[in-house]
């Protein structure tokens, strides 16, 4: 089969990038496989990614042309914002190519993609009053907020981009019944979750808690510091950077948290050596998480997970492989903290478990058949 994989990297690399070239990996061997790609650290400017996101009749003709040589049987998207703005769904359908789409976030209904704002889960856009975005300062800057207001409503009810999309892919039950809410039909809707490397041992107990990614408020990181602190201060690890960084590091001076290291960024190898010393991985966040492959990767490991009830989570330790806190809730959050750090034979029964479901459902090859399956449906379906 030949496949086009279209996506744009983020300014600051995430797991949705990692995602995209494991999948390039894990297609390759079995498919030709293409990149078009797309980095919004070359945009070149406000206009530019104005005149993208909203639709460009170049950028359009430049992916007809790579979809003319290519010759795709099927293409498969991922982010299109800002770079490719509407592009690839218009190519796909004038070279009438069936398209795939993974719903990595919720941009299909929310300007920001989180559908969290002001400390909170918020869904005021769902219905297309965009214009929320502007007011509840869902961006850095208005003009930001204008421009992805304005293009999510072009797209939406004007140039119609999500009905040009044959088939979306969501790494979730929760976020396959989110897109299945906005209206569209079952058919065009797969669960495909996500995958990982499994290596091939799992290390003994670490020592420490340990957090992989973004550093942003909808994550809940101020959440488990003062969980830790209320904990007796354990050992914890946070990997990754953001945004919100500055003010965790003094929060975590302001609660006297000596156990407590930031990593900073790291190269996906170094990850893993981390996670293989540490005793538990945490996704305390406060939105409707999609799915978190650093929880895969985790489990990879024979971590047990630390998860709150919000999004996909769940759904990752529904077999006891780790354990369940109440989103924003600083005690619950604690008092999980210490099972995981002091009881050793749940913490064997749930590294048992986490380790067992990854290697049954999350190894590259079984996702490989998963998209294979979903490429075919997509075919059937026609561009």
């Amino acid at each position: 089969m030949r496949i086009l994989i279209a996506h744009c990297f983020y300014r600051l690399p995430g797991g949705e990038d990692r995602y995209v070239e494991q999948q390039m990996e894990v297609l390759g061997p079995r498919h030709t496989v293409e990149l078009l790609a797309r980095r919004n650290e070359d945009l070149g400017g406000n206009l530019d990614t104005a005149r993208r996101m909203l639709g460009s009749t170049k950028e359009t003709n430049a992916v007809e042309d790579t979809i003319a040589r290519f010759k795709p049987d099927v293409i498969h998207l991922h982010n299109s914002y800002p770079s490719l703005g509407p592009a690839v769904q218009l190519a796909a359908q004038r070279r009438h190519v069936p398209l795939v789409m993974t719903v990595h976030n919720f941009r299909l209904r929310c300007p920001n993609g989180y559908m969290f704002t002001e400390g909170k889960p918020c869904y005021r856009c769902e219905g297309g009053l965009y214009h929320n975005a502007l007011l509840h300062n869902c961006f850095p800057s208005r003009g930001q907020a204008a421009t992805y207001a304005a293009a999510l409503w072009l797209h939406r009810f004007v140039i119609r981009v999500q009905n040009k999309v044959t088939l979306f892919l969501t790494p979730s039950r929760y976020v396959s019944e989110r897109v299945l809410s906005w209206g569209f039909d079952a058919e065009r809707v797969k669960v495909v979750r996500n995958f990982t490397d499994i290596p091939p041992h799992a290390g003994r107990p670490g020592s420490y808690g340990m957090y992989v990614g973004r550093l942003s408020s909808e994550k809940g990181l101020d959440v488990m510091l003062r969980a830790l602190a209320r904990a007796g201060d354990p050992p914890f690890r946070i990997v990754g950077d953001g945004t919100v960084r500055p003010a965790l590091e003094a929060l975590t001076r302001a609660l006297g948290l000596a156990n407590t290291v930031f990593v900073g960024r790291v190269a996906p190898a170094r990850v893993g050596e981390l996670l293989e010393d540490a005793r538990y991985a945490a996704m305390p966040s406060l939105w409707d998480e999609v799915a978190g492959i650093a929880a895969l990767e985790a489990m990879a490991v024979g971590r047990p997970l630390l998860v709150t009830e919000k999004g996909g989570l769940p759904e990752l330790i529904e077999n006891g492989e780790g354990l369940l806190a109440r989103a924003g809730d600083v005690e619950d959050t604690a008092a999980k903290v210490k099972v995981l750090m002091e009881d050793d034979a749940r913490w064997h029964e749930m590294s048992e478990r986490a380790l067992a479901r990854a290697r049954a459902e999350f190894t590259p090859e079984a996702h490989a058949i998963e998209l294979e399956s979903a490429y075919e449906h997509a075919l059937a379906l026609g561009g």
